[in-house]
């Protein structure tokens, strides 16, 4: 389709707007010059319009001219200055260009587009404008006072990209809202009902709307690279000063400078076009797939056509194949099921299982988080698909591009989120310190060359090259080098990092949030046991699960009451599901036919005891019944195999699968479930009980709840071959299940069995059963909403699952604690059991009182009340939180060592009415329980609002959130990357969380250490050519080269390559760069710098032989072979290497600086050769040099400079281990600055708990509001 651009601006210029801004104050630009998109979220934005302005941008380009290019470069690295210099600011409505300000603070421009569209295109974002006739007479807002004719309308829109994502102008809204696909506000029912496969022209004007679905990443030429680079102010600055040293005839150094920055250039664009070309492969190759998709013909019948994925628009059908696909949109499934991989997305590596919307949902609003069970995300692996008999697996698309799950993965790496970490912040203003420190310099240069009665030119390119010297260009460069090596380190460990400054964020944890299942214990759970009911309490534990008779419901309900499948002839699903399942010896069967073709609704899995029931007696020998089992079931029909029905019309269908040793019967299915479901009656009356043992005894899974972490619960109905009436049978967490079930059917003694066993630290599910109505038939029972069906139930019983901690566990909460790193786990677990394992890998000791939180809701006659129990209270499972008789709890809570544990619901409660007592809470709390994906996210949330550096460790499945909310989220998986987390470990357990918090501290010790290092260097040199320029001297060229390349760039690159220590101490690494501690540490060092340079200029002032360097003629070159240069060289090169290693500390960081061999060789040989041309001044060297020597004299002098230079090194050692490891030091400074508050939030918080006697309230409830 050809787009014809018009514009549109002046058809909605003349509309009537709001004058006041979105915050209903008054704005001083036009009216709606500043809207807020999306307030309150992550997309936030702010946006300010601006039109072309032909005055501005005549003035603009004038000044660069003048400027020679100068106000160009600055728009370029300042492009918001730019739109302010070109543009005026006016009305959205206006706007050719957009000022945006996201919800981080980042500032962007963009240009808005316009374009026409054609008939059929969403009418809420066309914009309408008409061209009159020049018969009219009065025109105003294109309309006439008088009869006049009119041409066609004009059909437009207006758009912008940010970030990969389309914002429309909405001409109702006045404003520029993004553009969704059928992921926000859309009914199931739409899903399910709106979209049977658009035509051809609606699919262009989709496309229009909606772009290609492609995730393109653009792999930049090497030339495009290459300007990019060089226009970049770390450059810029160094072609400025390599200009600078060719006018200043510093050729030697100029060019060398000028090689090395372009090897530095071509390896930069060697990296970056590696990554950007592996990111490009990543994603490419799903763009260009084909893919089966449904369209209209114009008879109004549908047609399957292969189309390229690249056009996909939302709402297309999409026909899965059997044999599986790589997904190239998000869509949601409609018919059919699906086996997914999606350990790209989640990092979980277990298939699932995805299962079509419902009708029982269609009054729903799709929600991708809510309906994920149904949902196919871009870019996992769909391994393969089952359908309805000769039906298809069907998918409506609802995202596309970047929109998708994959595409937001892109995103995440492409743009990542800004860290506010103070070292960023501190170094910038340290930079602009050095400046400052320049132009003091360069008024002392000023004034020399002034009094030597130098000339202009020499004066003015000496004063700027004072600039080069105090600020290197390679100083922002020097900030990284400890993330970079560290990020290689972790590489080698299998862990992956995408967001490379959290490296450094990881240095400053001070709480860890773990997952429970998968993370701190084994992913495998074992079936311990099972308990029944006998009477009106549990019975005993039955170890071996599958001696309970086949017959008895608790038996059914563990066979029946999961989600597995056969993958390739392997049993797939849940690793709890498989056990249980397992544990029963009974087998599945899938109906006939390849893995492609099971899942049909009619045709149901069924589930049978793997031993032969009829050779059985219906109960053991010697053994009655017990009570709850029922009596021996009615000889079962055949079961039938049939296809599904379409919606709309009345079938009849045979059956052609037939066990052996039954009889095929004949099944009627009328429209929408209204028709009967027959059995041969002359089987069902037949009561021979030897025909019955001939019969084999299996239940149908009809349909299955799937488990999701929001109700807790997953169930199935179910039908016995030969009942008239269905089942279901429910599993889930005790407390969940023990409210859907009859009180009469729970036993007496739940409350302290259970608290028997969790405390134990086993995984215990509970079951239940209930017998269906006999008129639900099985069309209707594709329908029925799941809470029409999980209630009344009857309980029946306890499953017992052992879960044990894996062998690094413990050993890793261990290290952490001794570190002062506080461990907190966050699960969806059950309390009691939760707090088991807590227990067993040392969260919590042994010794220490744990506290649960108890929160009643408010009622009409009382308000919500918060209390803390201890936590081997028996009735803390089994009571309501109303009936718990607070006032009997005696619970010591002077002891400091306690721990409070809050579960999901009471966390809800809490942050509803106990606000204020949140970070209380917190500061305390060592377990959550049963907590959902969205409460584990709030929780971090709360944790980083009083101050905490929080890292959080996962599987990455239901984690997602809080992994990515976290400072740190580390996500144990085994995808390269994953969106779920900036950390990646290949490494199944814990291990990985000191690895990244050693590393982390180790790199912010080594940024600190290597930018104090350069600036160090630059004061060195700036002192050194201030002394020299006072002596009408300064530094040779070799000298320079020998000093910047050969001292200082070698020794700044190997002092990063030095490894972490791998023990974590209490002690924490310092995160500000301008705090007191490291202030003092340079203001120290440079003192000390300037103090033995001085004495060593004025120690060769006082010899009787020197003779001082006299100024040079006016246009001649300065006389840089003088006593004056070679004493201030040979002191400043010992100067460089004795910092070198007062700034390379090893222990508690760092592994010592001789366990870092290039460092070490590095530094052996510069101070090897800076000792050779000191005391042993060979001609030749001296000469190359540039250097004052005479090999026969002046000896004791070059030993006295050697002493200086000892001298400088033991007291710059001494000093830096005085200041860095002195505590007293630290607190004469908080005393200084009168500092009497923590400077985190989370210590105030623990002082003031530990302050309050009624903290935490035990015995006396707490009421809220």
């Amino acid at each position: 389709m050809t787009h014809r651009k018009v514009d549109v601006r002046s058809s909605v210029a003349s509309m009537t707007y709001d004058r006041l801004g979105e915050d209903g104050v008054k704005e001083t630009g036009p009216a709606n010059h500043r809207k807020v998109i999306q307030p309150g979220t992550d997309e936030e934005l702010i946006l300010h319009g601006y039109k072309s302005s032909a005055c501005k941008a005549f003035l603009f380009y004038l000044m660069t001219l003048v400027s020679l290019g100068m106000f160009y470069l600055i728009s370029y690295w300042k492009p918001h200055w730019g739109l302010y210099w070109k543009r005026r600011k006016c009305s959205l409505s206006e706007a050719d260009a957009l000022f945006l300000k996201d919800s981080d603070g980042q500032t962007h421009v963009v240009l808005v587009k316009s374009e026409t569209v054609e008939a059929g295109f969403p009418s809420k974002y066309v914009i309408f404008s008409q061209c009159v006739s020049s018969t009219s007479i009065g025109v105003q807002n294109g309309a006439s006072e008088s009869t006049h004719l009119t041409e066609p309308h004009h059909r437009g829109v207006r758009y912008f990209f940010f970030q990969h994502i389309k914002y429309m102008w909405v001409p109702e809204k006045i404003s520029f809202v993004r553009v969704y696909g059928y992921d926000h506000s859309t009914p199931i029912s739409s899903l399910l009902n709106d979209f049977r496969g658009f035509t051809l022209q609606e699919q262009m004007q989709r496309q229009q709307l909606y772009g290609h679905n492609v995730i393109s990443v653009e792999v930049k030429s090497y030339g495009h690279l290459l300007i990019t680079e060089i226009l970049n102010p770390f450059y810029v600055f160094q072609i400025a000063s390599i200009l600078l040293w060719s006018f200043d005839e510093y050729y030697l150094y100029a060019t060398c400078i000028f090689i090395v920055s372009c090897l530095s250039i071509i390896v930069s664009l060697y990296e970056t076009h590696k990554q950007s070309q592996s990111l490009h492969d990543m994603v490419e190759a799903s763009n260009t797939s084909t893919v089966s998709v449904l369209r209209s013909t114009p008879d109004k019948t549908t047609v399957e056509v292969e189309i390229i994925t690249a056009d996909l628009v939302p709402g297309d059908i999409v026909v899965l194949p059997s044999t599986g696909c790589t997904m190239p949109c998000d869509a949601v499934l409609i018919s059919g099921n699906a086996i997914v991989n999606e350990s790209m997305l989640t990092g979980e590596s277990i298939p699932v299982t995805k299962t079509p919307v419902t009708v029982s949902e269609e009054n729903e609003i799709y929600s991708v988080e809510k309906h994920k069970r149904h949902t196919l995300f871009c870019g996992t692996s769909v391994i393969q698909t089952r359908y309805y008999g000769n039906a298809q697996v069907l998918a409506v698309v609802v995202r596309t591009g970047f929109s998708t799950a994959k595409g937001e993965l892109v995103r995440s790496i492409l743009y990542p989120r800004p860290l506010d970490f103070k070292f960023y912040k501190d170094a910038m203003k340290f930079i602009i310190f050095l400046f400052f420190i320049a132009s003091i310099g360069m008024s002392y240069s000023v004034y020399v060359y002034i009094l030597h009665k130098e000339g202009f030119t020499k004066t003015v390119i000496r004063t700027l090259d004072i600039v080069t010297i105090v600020v290197p260009p390679s100083l922002p460069a020097a900030m990284t080098v400890g993330t970079y090596y560290a990020q290689s380190r972790l590489k080698k460990k299998g862990i992956f990092c995408i967001s490379p400054p959290r490296i450094c964020v990881s240095g400053k944890t001070k709480l860890v949030c773990f997952d429970k299942t998968g993370t701190l214990t084994e992913d495998g759970l074992e079936v311990w046991g099972v308990l029944g009911i006998e009477g009106s309490k549990l019975g005993p534990p039955i170890m071996n699960v599958s001696s309970i008779h086949y017959t008895s419901p608790l038996v059914a309900a563990l066979a029946t009451c999961h989600s597995l499948t056969y993958l390739n002839g392997q049993l797939t699903g849940d690793p709890l599901d498989v056990k249980m399942f397992e544990a029963t010896k009974w087998e599945l069967e899938e109906p006939m036919g390849d893995d492609t073709q099971r899942f049909d609704n009619l045709i149901p899995s069924l589930v049978r005891p793997s031993y032969t029931p009829s050779s059985l007696p219906l109960f053991p020998s010697n053994s009655s019944p017990p009570p709850h089992l029922p009596s021996p079931p009615p000889p079962p029909p055949a079961p039938s195999s049939v296809s599904t029905p379409p919606a709309h019309h009345d079938t009849t269908v045979s059956t052609n699968y037939q066990p052996a040793g039954t009889t095929a019967v004949m099944h009627s299915v009328g429209t929408h479930g209204t028709g009967t479901f027959s059995v041969d009656d002359d089987l069902a009356g037949l009561q021979d009980i030897s025909l019955i043992q001939q019969v084999p005894y299996e239940i149908g899974i009809v349909r299955q709840f799937p488990f999701s972490s929001s109700t807790q619960r997953m169930s199935v109905m179910v039908r016995k071959l030969g009942q008239q009436h269905m089942d279901l049978y429910a599993k889930g967490a005790p407390e969940v299940i023990q409210s859907l079930c009859q009180p009469e059917s729970l036993p007496k003694d739940l409350g302290s069995v259970l608290t028997q066993y969790t405390v134990q630290g086993f995984r215990v599910i509970a079951l239940a059963h209930r017998t269906l109505q006999t008129k639900l038939l099985w069309h209707a029972a594709q329908r029925i909403p799941r809470d029409q069906v999980e209630c009344d139930l009857t309980f029946l019983g306890l499953l017992i699952l052992q879960n044990m901690l894996k062998p690094e566990t413990t050993p890793v909460i261990c290290k952490l604690q001794y570190a002062n790193i506080r461990t907190v786990m966050v699960t969806g677990d059950n309390m009691l059991t939760a707090i088991s394992v807590a227990r067993d890998c040392g969260m919590i000791g042994a010794t220490d009182r744990v506290l649960v939180a108890k929160v009643t809701p408010p009622a009409p006659d009382h308000p919500p009340s918060l209390i803390f129990e201890p936590a081997d209270t028996p009735d803390i499972i089994a009571q309501p939180s109303s009936s718990v008789n607070c006032g009997s709890v005696n619970v010591e809570v002077s002891n400091p060592k306690y721990h409070l544990a809050v579960n999901g619901k009471a966390w809800a409660l809490i942050c509803q009415h106990f606000q204020d007592h949140i970070p209380r809470i917190i500061a305390h709390g060592t377990v959550f329980a049963r907590m959902s994906p969205d409460q584990k996210t709030q929780l971090v949330e709360e944790l980083q609002a009083i101050d905490y550096i929080v890292a959080m460790c996962g599987d990455g499945a239901n984690d997602c959130g809080a992994l990515k909310t976290a400072h740190v989220g580390i996500s144990l998986s085994e995808a390269e990357a994953s969106v779920a987390a900036p950390f990646t470990s290949h490494t199944n357990n814990i291990e990985c969380v000191p690895h990244i918090v050693c590393e982390g501290r180790c790199a912010l010790t080594t940024n600190f250490s290597v930018f104090k290092y350069m600036a160090l260097y630059s004061i060195i040199q700036f002192v050194s050519v201030l002394i020299l320029y006072s002596a009408y001297t300064n530094l040779s060229d070799p000298q320079f080269l020998y000093i910047d390349l050969f001292i200082v760039t070698v020794l700044a690159v190997f002092m990063g390559y030095t490894g972490p220590s791998l023990e974590l101490v209490v002690q924490k690494p310092l995160g500000n760069l301008l705090g007191a501690i490291n202030l003092l540490s340079i203001l120290s060092q440079i003192f000390l710098v300037i103090l033995f340079q001085v004495i060593a200029y004025f120690y060769l002032l006082k010899q009787p032989w020197f003779e001082p360097n006299k100024p040079t003629e006016s246009g001649k070159e300065d006389n840089v072979v003088s006593w004056e240069t070679a004493t201030i060289f040979y002191v400043s090169s010992f100067q460089y290497l004795t910092l070198c290693v007062t700034y390379s500390p090893g222990q508690p960081f760092r592994k010592s600086m001789f366990t870092n061999v290039w460092l070490t060789i590095s530094l052996f040989t510069m101070t090897a050769t800076t000792l050779l041309m000191l005391l042993c001044p060979w001609s030749w060297l001296m000469d190359l040099m540039q250097i004052k020597h005479d090999s026969n004299s002046y000896l004791m002098f070059r030993i006295a400079l050697l002493l200086i230079a000892a001298t400088h090194f033991v007291i710059s050692l001494s000093t830096e281990h005085i200041i860095a490891h002195n505590s007293t030091l630290k607190k004469c400074f908080q005393w200084l600055r009168c500092k009497r508050e923590p400077k985190n939030r989370y210590k105030t918080v623990l002082r003031d708990v530990d302050e309050d006697p009624n903290w935490p309230p035990v015995g006396t409830p707490l009421y809220g509001y």
